[in-house]
């Protein structure tokens, strides 16, 4: 991989229509279109802007598949856009290797909240940006490296935000940790989610997100009353963390291994987990597994127990987010527990 220039990415690109060849441009060659992390800003027939963000994280590539579907249809019926459509395309360095975020880069789904990096300065730029005009409404479109349905997340338990990600799911999950993300900075300006889209370019999830960013651009306001039926919503609770010195590996290996995880770990995603649920083993040198409450208490007591080498669920629980995907556990987490929330 290439050295990073800190310059390139401290600092935020401005277009104001779509770089010749974009709409066909595969993610991992968009290095080749765009100089940084950019927003597009596109002319429609009215404002404020609906604002879209997409690749945050390299290898989410569900968010751009749908802008360039819809743009492509938008193209081909020779029709204007009905809104201003304010673009964001973040890891676009990430995105030629197809991974989350390269080494020595920030998860870029965790700088919105200030910091020292290059990419902080950027995000304040672009936040910026967005709090002299703010949009209409904002979507972060996201994918999960494990298997998980396709869901909703909100950051405000207001209406309008409520029937914004229920236009895409009807599975919602209300947070507020971590709070670097950026539809917690988004939703003090304006209605917005965040789009969890299943695996990274599924069609179902592509489909979706098309398909509420074009109701979007032509929806005239988002209602502030809100149905309450047909609706799942859960609240995060806390984060399960590993230790980078532990050694990780799938299938019961602790004579070679620190921390082993079940094959089938992500098959436990969005399910009611039972007391004594078994979710890996761990060796006798391990740190384990580490758990934090949204007040960054250490919590792990509260809901993880050990018996001889397996790890187990102390009390009922619901996960999101379990994935097979190694380096994703070491650079965010093992999951995020959650429980049900009422209205």
């Amino acid at each position: 991989m290439d050295d990073l220039d800190p310059e390139r990415h401290s600092q935020l690109y401005r277009l104001d229509a779509l770089p010749e060849g974009f709409l066909d441009c595969p993610v991992n060659r968009l290095d080749t279109l765009l100089k940084g992390p950019t927003l597009i800003r596109l002319r429609g027939e009215r404002q404020p802007p609906l604002f879209v963000s997409v690749l945050l994280h390299g290898n989410e590539v569900t968010g751009l598949l749908a802008i360039q579907r819809l743009l492509t249809d938008f193209r081909e019926r020779a029709v204007a856009l009905p809104r201003d459509l304010w673009l964001f395309v973040g890891n676009i360095e990430a995105a030629r290797y197809g991974v989350r975020r390269l080494p020595g880069q920030p998860d870029y789904n965790r700088i919105w909240a200030g910091g020292t990096h290059p990419e902080c300065r950027m995000a304040a730029e672009l936040l910026g940006e967005l709090e002299r005009q703010p949009p209409f409404a904002a979507l972060d479109v996201h994918n999960n490296s494990g298997r998980n349905p396709i869901y909703g997340c909100i950051n405000q338990l207001d209406a309008r935000y409520l029937r914004l990600a229920r236009q895409f799911s009807s599975i919602l999950v209300y947070f507020t940790e971590p709070n670097q993300v950026l539809s917690v900075a988004l939703s003090r300006l304006c209605p917005a989610a965040t789009l969890e889209c299943g695996l990274s370019g599924a069609p179902e999830g592509i489909s979706r997100v098309a398909r509420l960013i074009d109701a979007l651009l032509t929806e005239g306001e988002l209602p502030g009353t809100f149905p309450e039926t047909d609706l799942e919503l859960l609240h995060t609770v806390a984060r399960v963390t590993v230790s980078d010195a532990d050694q990780i590996a799938f299938g019961r290996q602790v004579e070679r291994y620190d921390l082993c995880l079940p094959n089938d770990l992500d098959t436990l995603n969005f399910q009611p987990l039972p007391a004594d649920t078994l979710i890996g083993w761990r060796s006798p040198n391990a740190r384990g597994l580490s758990v934090a409450d949204n007040a960054g208490r250490d919590v792990t007591a509260h809901y993880i127990r050990y018996d001889g080498d397996r790890i187990l669920t102390r009390r009922p629980c619901v996960m999101s987010m379990l994935t097979r995907d190694i380096t994703v556990i070491y650079q965010d987490c093992l999951c995020y527990i959650m429980e049900p929330y009422s209205l």
